[in-house]
């Protein structure tokens, strides 16, 4: 296994986009997230994102990425550069170094957070790490996803009375008190496969 591709699927997880790139600035892999991150950017689709990259023109496509990076910052010795996307919200990158194994073998990690994608919920994850019920899983996941009490309680069929009753069971299940607790919970959770 290509090392850095646990760390690409990781990111797809929590929506974030990934590239493996070789020490000759070669992308070696892609995860779904930098895909749509590339298509919606550059106006590609994905067989053309996928030729770039499976054809070594992955340099290119990164190159352009880092063109349309506009401000760059340094957070606690980290250096991060803002890419600004009409009618979006930013695109924040940063490179993570690998250990290097071999003249064009893996080097870094680009990392692509995408302030507009929302990570993949992980309802299993609820019902096994805290012992939810499917349907306890599935309301704590709608009010992740910044569902109302009264939008959750049509989306599932019942009464705002049986949501609330549910939600207060979801709190002592999971040590939190308030919505934003649990919504900050549930997010965490989408690393876990």
């Amino acid at each position: 296994m290509l090392v850095g591709m646990p760390f690409l699927r990781v990111f797809d997880r929590m929506g974030y986009g990934g590239l493996v790139l070789s020490t000759n600035g070669h992308v070696l892999a892609i995860n779904e997230s930098a895909r749509h991150i590339f298509q919606s950017l550059f106006c590609l689709s994905r067989s053309e994102v996928e030729v770039e990259v499976l054809n070594g023109l992955g340099r290119g496509i990164v190159k352009r990425l880092l063109g349309q990076g506009r401000a760059r910052f340094q957070l606690d010795s980290e250096n991060w550069i803002l890419v600004e996307r009409p009618d979006q919200r930013p695109l924040i990158m940063s490179s993570v170094p690998l250990p290097v194994d071999g003249a064009d073998g893996p080097h870094s990690v680009l990392l692509l957070i995408d302030l507009d994608a929302t990570p993949l919920l992980n309802r299993a994850a609820l019902e096994q790490v805290f012992g939810l019920t499917r349907t306890e899983a599935k309301l704590a996941t709608l009010m992740a996803q910044g569902a109302t009490l009264a939008e959750a309680a049509g989306l599932q069929g019942v009464r705002v009375a049986t949501v609330r009753t549910q939600l207060r069971s979801i709190f002592t299940k999971t040590h939190t008190h308030r919505q934003a607790e649990l919504v900050m919970l549930v997010s965490r959770l989408s690393s876990l496969p």
